[in-house]
């Protein structure tokens, strides 16, 4: 084969890998998940690792890659008054979410913070099992103190109601 050629075919084939994506499957629904709370890396009041919480309900909607996940009842009030917010925002690929709740901007001293929680997690049918991961986006001041590098973890799973199957 001739080096033009060559060429070609790999940029043809290479634009042909970039451009498969995973579409995504359908993650929309009413889950009740359950929690476990993982180290307590950023000494958040009331966080007990191993604790469990049971039974909460979120409801994800979805439209294509694009999706929301809303935190219901008291674990979303509780969300609301903590965090500032109740609301997960990202994207499907293909069973995978990726979602941010970013929660109100806060200060203390001259250390400027806002309390943001990751949702990372998949699908398998009706399951859906992954974590948060809670962390403070800071100014990077040394007033900040552990607000600079910590986390806290919690690691869930849950169900919606098994589809119809159309």
């Amino acid at each position: 084969m001739k080096p033009h050629r060559l060429v070609l075919l790999s940029t043809l084939l290479g634009l042909t890998i970039a451009s498969c994506g995973n579409d995504p499957e359908n993650v929309a629904g009413t889950y009740t998940i359950n929690l476990t709370n993982g180290p307590n890396g950023c000494m958040l009041d009331n966080w007990e690792e191993g604790d469990t919480v049971t039974g909460t309900t979120i409801a994800v909607t979805q439209d294509g890659d694009a999706v929301t996940v809303n935190v219901e009842g008291l674990a979303g009030a509780y969300l609301d008054v903590v965090v500032g917010s109740r609301q997960f925002v990202g994207s499907v690929d293909g069973s995978h979410i990726d979602a941010r709740l970013t929660g109100n901007a806060g200060t203390t001293g001259s250390c400027a913070y806002t309390f943001i929680v990751d949702l990372d997690a998949d699908l398998d049918g009706d399951v859906l099992e992954g974590t948060l991961t809670w962390f403070a986006q800071t100014n990077g001041l040394a007033e900040c103190g552990m607000y600079n590098t910590c986390q806290n973890t919690q690691a869930f799973n849950g169900t919606r109601p098994p589809s119809s199957g159309d």
